[in-house]
């Protein structure tokens, strides 16, 4: 089995207007949804991140520049992501299709995380 990332992406928005109970419902189905895999040794991690802007580091041809980000105009941001076990793409693909990310916002991506043993 390999590892894979689930990158959680949403409108910069989406949540801006929830009452608490609406945002309580929300975790809810993400929590069981994490306790149905773990206890099937697929689900590995995962870390909701912070809203705020986060920091773009930018090579030039001297320095470093640091720049806040996500920048404005973005239309998503990665608001989380999670590690699960997987046969291949497909078994990955499988497994996400369930993630109640789907029901709650638009999409989802799929990495593969290199295996470097």
């Amino acid at each position: 089995m390999s590892n894979f990332a689930l990158l959680l992406n949403h409108k910069p928005d989406r949540y801006d207007n929830l009452n608490e109970n609406e945002m309580i419902e929300i975790v809810k189905d993400y929590i069981a949804w994490v306790e149905e895999l773990a206890t099937e040794g697929i689900y590995q991690a995962g870390e909701k991140l912070i809203p705020e802007a986060g920091k773009t580091l930018v090579k030039t041809q001297n320095t470093i520049e640091v720049h806040d980000s996500p920048f404005t105009e973005l239309k998503e941001i990665l608001g989380g992501f999670m590690i699960i076990k997987a046969d291949d793409y497909n078994h990955a693909i499988e497994i996400a299709k369930t993630c109640p990310h789907l029901i709650h916002n638009e999409s989802l991506q799929i990495r593969q995380i290199h295996d470097v043993d």
